[in-house]
């Protein structure tokens, strides 16, 4: 797919992202492999790189506001940066081992997004959907813990940064949604930062189509969060949740 195609899908891409919040991975990493025809290995090398300099911007704007709990944030860190170089660690040991990798990180990304799917689903469906289920002051070491599974999931397949963890932030801040994303970004940042260095060092990062993305995908945020709150959000991540789940089918 030439630079004129990948603008304009990344624009496409962006507006979804703005409209539901929901983390560009599980959309732009599918997109990268399924449309584009990128090597699954690659598009989450370059999803993560990308990703990074969009969550420094996130992570600026929510620090100046003052949405952000640093140490709940670190917190998560200490398990899902680990987490995260065991991930891109992963993809060399199934290199060296003789393993067909894009096949294999391909299917990974597809398990990934279904997991993503159907939390996207059980939130649209039902407001408060885990917070019932948890109480984090029993079970601090949930935290570190979740992150790290977290991490794992986001250096294999570049999925889950902000998705998997924004359940966790609710059930902590039910009162303040925005602290909740304003944690949930910071936290993004230093684990996507991690894990996009190793990838790079590694040689899964294809920079110029990370350019190009950005170059679409930035004005595409900024008029799909214009729009979001004319919009009704429960049905759109409903339906965001079932084309994800089967897209993830697509995958696996």
């Amino acid at each position: 797919m030439d630079d004129w195609a990948i603008i304009p899908a990344g624009f496409a891409v962006g507006v979804l992202i703005g409209l539901t919040s929901m983390g560009g991975a599980a959309l732009m990493t599918p997109f990268l492999v399924l449309v584009a025809g990128v090597r699954p290995v690659l598009a989450v090398g370059t999803d993560l790189a990308y990703s990074a300099v969009t969550k420094i911007f996130g992570a600026w704007m929510h620090w100046r506001q003052g949405s952000i709990d640093f140490g709940t944030s670190f917190r998560l860190a200490m398990g899902s940066i680990p987490g995260g170089m065991l991930g891109v660690l992963s993809i060399n040991w199934l290199r060296v081992t003789g393993h067909n990798v894009d096949k294999d990180v391909r299917r990974a990304i597809g398990i990934a997004l279904t997991i993503v799917a159907v939390a996207l689903i059980l939130r649209a469906w039902r407001k408060n959907f885990g917070i019932e289920l948890l109480r984090l002051e029993r079970w601090p070491w949930l935290i570190p813990f979740w992150g790290f599974i977290v991490g794992f999931a986001v250096g294999l397949t570049s999925v889950g940064s902000g998705s998997l963890i924004a359940p966790l932030l609710i059930c902590l801040y039910p009162e303040s949604p925005v602290r909740a994303v304003g944690t949930d970004i910071f936290h993004a940042c230093l684990l996507v930062i991690a894990t996009a260095t190793l990838h790079w060092s590694a040689g899964h990062v294809d920079w110029h189509l990370a350019a190009m993305l950005l170059i679409g995908s930035v004005p595409g945020v900024l008029l799909g969060s214009y729009l979001a709150p004319r919009l009704p959000q429960r049905g759109l991540r409903m339906g965001l949740g079932v084309v994800l789940l089967a897209t993830a089918l697509k995958m696996i």
